[in-house]
């Protein structure tokens, strides 16, 4: 993979470089993407915070890959210990079985892919794993210990659904009898919950991120085209969908065993959070972008599923436990089966992103180097000394104000240029159905052959303040060094 990236450590989605951007910016006292001026792009409270230390200390891009390394490896290494600890593969003829459960775990909570995506993902997977533990262990007598409370007060910090998980543990750890663990919890919740909430309307910010007001399933089903509400279209979405039912059948497992296990009244209690969780995703989640929105709760459903089956293996005789066992290795395969693809796909993805968001970062910070336009931000904003005005809205907020607004098209696009002193703009033309303003002038197409960005060619246009002379000359010499599967088009002097 790193070779296909002429041996440059380049992530599979442009999205981690955002949050790279975005703690820079932290660092420097702002927040956003551009020195001055305040965005929300980071889909996560927490996670620009935790990158502003590794920027800090210099680590780069290699910064959340470890972090997320360290993550995965812990999550299926606590998975593992806990199965074990509670009876899974206590029989020394289930060898096998416990290598299957082993492999398919790998995948269950996407060790392989998630850390490449360079988000936070793979810490909230992590979070939602281990204060799945601490409950089970509450419900066999032990006490949550302060990883599991750390475990749980990250959750809707890391990610802004782990707020369902973590209302529903809160109060399965109240029911278990851990109430001052759980009024404790929810304490901290609230008062990080609060200060984001000051900080972001001090800022003059909404008070979700800009990520998920224009790329949340929720905010795009809520159209006046049909008198169901979004919450209901996102329902019927996930029960008509590949993952949705992929979750329904690990929650349907779920409470199965819930319903053998209900004369364990504890059990039932971590059961039915774990439920609340699903119903939760299956309401208000979302589903795909390199698997990554889904996999903190199907990997949380395969723990479940695991933990109630090792409590309910003493009372199955021979022949039903082996029948058991098969059905386990073949749902767990099921739900695997996304990751697993995920992970094959991922070099591709990140030479993608080498060859085409690389590529375009490099022409802005080391060829041009003035103020540009992009609709795709990322690799192009991270540590480029001049201002990147995002066309979509992520990193800019009069494109998203007026995007939500319903009154976004070339006249706001040229305007918002002008205030800037965007000379180039760098976009998907599909992206914008309204098109580009009169006054820009297409002058070149990179065209790349990618696999798993939504384009695969990316217009140049030269705006009235760019210096004609100097922005061809930047071409023709960024011409040269493309990647040899690249193509770059001049198409105007």
């Amino acid at each position: 993979m790193v070779a296909q990236c002429d041996f440059k450590l380049v992530f599979a989605l442009d999205d981690a470089y955002i949050h790279l951007a975005v703690a820079d910016q932290i660092l420097s006292g702002g927040y956003g993407v551009n020195p001055g001026e305040y965005s929300s792009p980071s889909s996560s409270i927490i996670w620009p915070y935790v990158l502003a230390l590794t920027q800090a200390l210099h680590l780069g891009a290699f910064g959340p890959l470890l972090i997320n390394a360290a993550a995965a490896c812990a999550t299926v290494f606590a998975l593992l210990r806990a199965l074990e600890a509670n009876g899974l593969f206590d029989d020394v003829n289930d060898r096998p079985f416990s290598y299957l459960i082993a492999l398919l775990l790998i995948f269950n909570v996407s060790a392989v892919a998630l850390p490449m995506t360079g988000m936070e993902h793979s810490a909230h997977v992590w979070a939602s794993v281990v204060t799945f533990l601490g409950l089970a262990g509450a419900a066999r007598g032990s006490k949550p210990t302060p990883l599991h409370f750390f475990a749980l007060v990250l959750l809707p910090l890391i990610r802004f659904e782990g707020a369902a998980f973590a209302s529903a543990a809160i109060a399965g750890f109240a029911l278990l009898g851990h109430r001052r663990f759980a009024a404790g919890a929810a304490l901290v919740i609230i008062i990080g919950l609060s200060l984001y909430v000051a900080l972001m309307t001090s800022r003059g910010l909404p008070l979700l991120p800009s990520s998920v007001l224009l790329k949340g399933y929720l905010a795009n089903l809520d159209d006046s085209t049909s008198n169901l509400p979004a919450v209901v279209k996102n329902l019927l979405r996930s029960i008509t969908s590949s993952y949705g039912l992929r979750l329904i059948l690990l929650g349907l497992a779920v409470a199965g065993c819930a319903s053998w296990l209900r004369t364990d009244r504890k059990a039932v209690i971590v059961c039915l959070t774990v439920l609340a969780a699903i119903g939760a995703h299956l309401m208000f989640g979302q589903y795909g972008w390199f698997n990554r929105y889904e996999v903190y709760i199907m990997a949380l459903a395969a723990a479940a599923l695991l933990w109630s089956a090792a409590h309910a293996r003493p009372h199955l005789p021979a022949l039903r436990w082996s029948l058991t066992k098969i059905a386990l290795v073949l749902g767990l395969g099921i739900a695997a089966m996304p990751y697993v693809t995920t992970a094959m796909v991922t070099p591709i993805a990140a030479s993608d992103i080498y060859e085409q968001q690389y590529q375009l970062a490099r022409f802005a910070k080391s060829f041009y180097r003035h103020p540009v336009g992009v609709n795709d931000l990322g690799m192009v904003a991270y540590r480029n000394p001049d201002y990147t005005l995002d066309l979509w809205g992520l990193g800019s907020e009069p494109v998203r104000k007026a995007r939500t607004a319903g009154r976004y098209g070339p006249a706001e696009m040229e305007a918002l240029a002008n205030d800037h002193g965007v000379g180039l703009v760098m976009i998907y033309d599909v992206w914008f159905p309204k098109g580009v303003p009169s006054s820009w002038t297409k002058v070149a197409v990179l065209r790349t052959r990618t696999v798993t960005l939504s384009q695969r060619d990316v217009a140049f246009y030269r705006t009235p303040l760019a210096d004609a002379a100097e922005l061809n000359s930047a071409l023709e010499a960024f011409k040269a060094t493309i990647p040899p599967r690249d193509r770059l088009d001049i198409v105007a002097p």
